[in-house]
């Protein structure tokens, strides 16, 4: 479920597209901090959205420094100076990239898959032991939904309220009190949506492996001809999730790096949202 939330690069100017950049550095350096570098390869463009997010909504002025690191040793990069978000996002991530990738191999997932299981687990452990409340509640949520796939659940809201709630919830853990009702329903809506696209996204390789499909299993079908055949409705359902994911975003009033912020709500998820559709078009 990770790739989903990104940005569209050309619609943002090069300082905008370094800004980002500079955050994804910050994330990066924070998770060289605590685990070994082969974790670094972890940080993505969807735990970036959340670094990005959470320090507009906390209204941080963030430091940026200019320093070399392992993948850029010869020319000095803009690197975010690692703050408290950061360090809490970047020992998320590795809990959540290693229970994705779990998930997969649970649903008989390739040998790449289970040797990436081996790399990640040392790293998985240390974010454990870190920060055991997280874990616990990351845990909970994916065995909450794996549960609700198992018993072949046929009600959309009800199996993807499970990652959706587990978004509502690390942005709780990471903000504390600075987590409004409208961070709240905006991460919880964003889960949802990847929950949903990615179910969308995958309907001809979940027929092929015979897994789960939350779209599949609500219109009981098991090809795409079924999507294709209520493709109106699942418009209006993709696109409902975007409408509250920006009604949310926009009550939270945010000033700091809006430009990024925007590029990402208004544009990318919806053109994202777009093309998944279309394959249904063709």
């Amino acid at each position: 479920m990770f790739g989903y939330v990104n940005i569209q690069k050309d619609k943002l100017t090069e300082g905008e597209r370094g800004l980002y950049q500079t955050f994804m550095c910050g994330l990066c350096m924070s998770t060289k901090k605590f685990f070994p570098d082969i974790a670094r390869m972890t940080v993505n463009y969807d735990i970036n959205f959340f670094n990005v997010l959470f320090h507009s909504v906390a209204e941080e002025d963030v430091e940026i420094l200019r320093q070399r690191c392992v993948a850029h040793p010869f020319r000095k990069r803009t690197i975010l100076k690692m703050t408290d978000i950061t360090d809490k996002l970047a020992v998320a991530n590795i809990m959540l990239v290693y229970l994705n990738i779990l998930d997969d191999v649970q649903d008989g997932g390739s040998l790449k898959k289970k040797t990436a299981l081996k790399f990640f687990r040392r790293s998985y452990r240390i974010a454990e032991n870190k920060w055991k409340e997280v874990a616990r509640m990351l845990n909970d949520n994916y065995n909450r939904l794996r549960e609700a796939e198992q018993r072949s659940t046929d009600n959309l809201d009800a199996v993807c309220h499970h990652f959706a709630n587990l978004s509502a919830q690390l942005a709780k853990m990471v903000m504390g009190e600075k987590c409004n009702e409208f961070l709240y329903d905006l991460c919880y809506n964003i889960g949802k949506w990847i929950y949903l696209i990615d179910a969308l996204d995958d309907v001809a390789k979940d027929i092929g492996s015979h897994n789960y499909n939350a779209f599949l299993q609500y219109y009981n079908g098991n090809s795409t001809d079924v999507i294709k055949e209520n493709l109106e409705e699942i418009t209006f359902i993709m696109y409902a999730v975007l409408n509250k994911i920006a009604s949310c975003y926009n009550d939270l009033n945010l000033t700091k790096y809006r430009c990024l912020l925007n590029n990402v709500i208004y544009g990318f998820i919806r053109q994202k949202t777009k093309e998944v559709l279309d394959k249904y078009k063709e």
